[in-house]
């Protein structure tokens, strides 16, 4: 297993937030193109994605609390492979756990019960590969996470 922390072929956030105080809830939304992320890292000389595999594809900033996950196939894969979303630690799997990227496309899945995770400090986001190599699929990862206690810019007044 080799833990990678780049961000070939996707866009990987920053960790923070808007500074707007109206605006204390977020949908953080991370696209990865398995076909973009294998030609890029293919370029750069870098190793392809591996079963068991895992891959940094976001940051939470302190203070967030994460309401829950969801992942949406946009394309599959076209054999068989599949992933989790967590956050390491043991909890790999929090949001998407064996996440089928070969199903029917628009299939969305995601844990019910996973309606609570506070960060204490700044928190990856981490993707697993657990079975084969992936390079065609193309997920939608959303996480809906609210600003607990990061930069909340200035508060409104009535007058």
């Amino acid at each position: 297993m080799t833990a990678y922390t780049d961000s070939l072929g996707f866009n990987k956030n920053s960790a923070g937030f808007p500074a707007n105080y109206t605006d204390r809830v977020s949908v953080v939304e991370i696209d990865l193109d398995f076909a973009k992320i294998a030609a890029a890292r293919s370029a750069a000389g870098a190793a392809a994605l591996a079963s068991t595999d895992t891959l940094v594809i976001g940051v939470l900033p302190k203070g967030s609390f994460v309401l829950s996950g969801v992942g949406t196939l946009v394309r599959a894969e076209g054999a068989a492979g599949n992933i989790d979303v967590g956050i390491g630690g043991g909890t790999t799997d929090f949001w998407l756990d064996g996440f089928d990227l070969n199903a029917a496309v628009g299939a969305t899945a995601g844990y019910a019960d996973a309606a609570a995770y506070y960060c204490t400090d700044d928190t990856n986001v981490l993707l697993t590969i657990n079975s084969n190599s992936i390079d065609a699929a193309r997920v939608k990862v959303s996480l809906a996470v609210v600003n607990m206690g990061a930069e909340l810019g200035s508060i409104p007044n009535e007058t």
